[in-house]
């Protein structure tokens, strides 16, 4: 298991030697460096995950230059501001009461059990070596008793990342649980982790969670805060520190075994739209104002009309012009409903994730549930030989898409759903235009020839018949 890793920026050969000293004895992995410049190069490059940042505040941009306070607050002020709940500690050779304020404002703490949380920004003076050793052991500590948790995996699932793990074990540390079994329920198209979670201590499990990977914790109000209780999922908490950054979002479930929808499509068709069914009424039930808008303003939520082009044009595929006039009835939309964001729980359809949330059109979410299913990398039918190119251009937006196939029942009700929310065959094939661009833009989709042609197929046809309504 690698060490956790430390930046340290010293220009002083004497103190640098020092300071390496005190963070390799302590189990650091260590990146040095002697000015400003080549750890700016490092910060902007590097995927590494970076637990603490030992920064002096007098620092020269290029090694040899005049060194100056200003050029080593400016430091602190990008690496407080880009790692966020990493912990920082900062020596000065003199520290005035204005610039230890400047320094500590808004750096807040790192989570801890049992005791003090951590200062995530110290400043110390260059001769308090005793207090730095103390500082430097007890974050060390801290992050030992994270990876002291054990992660079990399902077999033959992905690899989870290094941050993916640190994130999970965040959320064991916070039940104060020895290990964590995860499952992962998929992602969507915001690339976000989502697992389902059983957390155990010694004396056995304690609790069974879903948990998200998020850039941002987002706000409480909205679509949620709109739909039925027993219809979405409720955030108990939002976990930071120590997480590059990110934050995890923690959903109560009531049952022994969720899954995701996506898992009935292949085997239980007629099951999911029964499962599905009430999550579809909910969300179109939502209030809504009769709106009109240009096919660009339309597809906003999904894609700006202009990258649109771009994107289409290599294909061949004529994006209409983006002018046309559309009605609609614009509302509270999910923004990325696919059958992974549907968890089912104790036979109960509810929604896991609404970090894509939007206003937008009633018809895009039945339109990304419906095209989601041929696409998205969870889903049981994608990469299978069916539709066909043929297909898609005589039947797709039609009740006869998907006849004969094994899913018939799926497509059917989907469909049924998305005549329900549409208000025109304009605003229909613009929202299916611009979902079906977005997905070239997304290696796993580029990276699958048999992907790119259907969802290229699909393109046409909605851009034809875009052109022609």
């Amino acid at each position: 298991m690698a060490n956790p890793i430390a930046v340290l920026v010293e220009d002083d050969p004497q103190q640098a030697d020092f300071t390496l000293g005190v963070l390799e004895t302590a189990g650091y992995n260590v990146r040095s460096f002697d000015s400003i410049a080549p750890v700016l190069d490092y910060l902007h490059t590097s995927a590494d995950l970076v637990d603490l940042f030992v920064l002096d505040r007098r620092l020269p941009v290029n090694a040899g230059e005049p060194a100056t306070d200003e050029f080593g607050d400016e430091l602190l002020k990008e690496v407080r501001l880009d790692y966020p709940d990493a912990r920082l500690i900062v020596f000065t050779g003199f520290a005035t009461i204005r610039h230890v304020q400047d320094s500590l404002q808004g750096g807040g703490q790192l989570p801890a059990q049992g005791g003090q949380p951590i200062d995530r920004v110290t400043v110390l003076e260059k001769d308090q070596s005793l207090e730095f050793k103390g500082q430097v052991e007890q974050l060390r500590q801290f992050l030992q008793s994270l990876e002291d948790v054990e992660i079990l995996a399902t077999i033959g699932a992905s690899p989870l990342s290094d941050l993916d793990k640190r994130a999970l074990r965040r959320l064991a540390f916070e039940y104060r649980a020895v290990s964590i079994s995860v499952a992962s329920l998929g992602g969507g198209l915001t690339g976000a982790s989502v697992w389902r979670c059983e957390l155990s201590r010694t004396e056995g499990r304690i609790a069974t969670v879903v948990a998200k990977r998020v850039k941002s914790p987002g706000c409480r109000g909205g679509l949620p805060e709109l739909l039925p209780l027993a219809n979405a999922t409720a955030t108990i908490a939002t976990l930071s520190g120590l997480m590059a950054g990110s934050h995890l979002n923690v959903l109560q479930i009531a049952g022994e075994s969720p899954c995701a929808l996506m898992d009935f499509i292949a085997q239980q068709p007629a099951r999911a739209v029964e499962l599905a069914q009430p999550i579809w009424n909910a969300l179109h039930g939502v209030a809504a104002q009769h709106r009109a808008l240009t096919v660009a303003q339309l597809c906003q939520p999904l894609i700006a009309w202009e990258h649109l082009s771009d994107i289409l044009l290599p294909y061949g595929i004529q994006t209409p012009a983006g002018s046309l006039t559309v009605t609609t009835q614009v509302g509270p939309r999910h923004g990325d409903l696919h059958p992974g964001n549907v968890l089912i729980d104790n036979d109960q359809a509810v929604l896991i994730d609404f970090d894509s949330e939007t206003f937008a059109a009633g018809a895009l979410d039945p339109i990304t549930m419906l095209i989601s299913t041929l696409v998205h990398p969870g889903s049981p039918i994608r990469g299978a030989l069916w539709p066909s190119m043929s297909e898609i251009s005589s039947s797709f937006g039609t009740a006869d898409f998907g006849r004969g196939h094994a899913c018939e029942l799926w497509f059917r009700g989907v469909q049924a759903w998305v005549d329900e929310c549409q208000t025109s065959q304009r605003e229909y094939w613009a929202l299916v235009l611009a979902y079906a661009g977005r997905q070239l833009r997304y290696p796993d989709v580029l990276e699958d020839p048999e992907t790119v042609q259907r969802v290229v197929a699909i393109a046409e046809r909605a851009a034809e018949a875009l052109a022609n309504s």
